[in-house]
């Protein structure tokens, strides 16, 4: 192995966390898996700049390439219709609490009205 590694989990304790939704048969599972990402992007806001702070020191001092701590959401097909699949970074301390408040949130979002839903994208 030639070059410089990094472990990027010691610099602020952050790591990239994952959580699974299935969503309702009924509605436009593209348009649900936009406001969950929307819904993700904005609870983890703080921790993504934060973050993306960090990786800045580290590209300085090691000569790393560059990378972004924004949320990713895909689908995913299952047997009994689709799953949202979200990846979002946070510090390995606070993984449970983050994990727990954005079950919440999408947990909320789900049981809008599919009209509510619309109206905010």
């Amino acid at each position: 192995m030639e070059g410089h590694y990094f472990n990027f989990s010691t610099s602020g304790q952050w790591l990239w966390d994952e959580l699974e939704v299935s969503l309702p048969a009924a509605g436009d599972p593209y348009l649900m898996a936009q406001e969950i990402r929307k819904l993700v992007e904005a609870e983890t806001e703080a921790d993504s700049e934060q973050a993306a702070q960090d990786w800045e020191r580290v590209i300085s001092r090691y000569g790393v390439r560059n990378f972004s701590a924004k949320p990713a959401v895909n689908l995913r097909p299952t047997v009994n219709g689709l799953e949202v699949v979200v990846r979002y970074i946070t510090r390995a301390p606070q993984r449970y609490a983050v994990k727990s408040k954005l079950f919440q949130v999408i947990v909320d979002l789900l049981h809008k009205p599919a009209a509510d839903n619309a109206a905010t994208v």
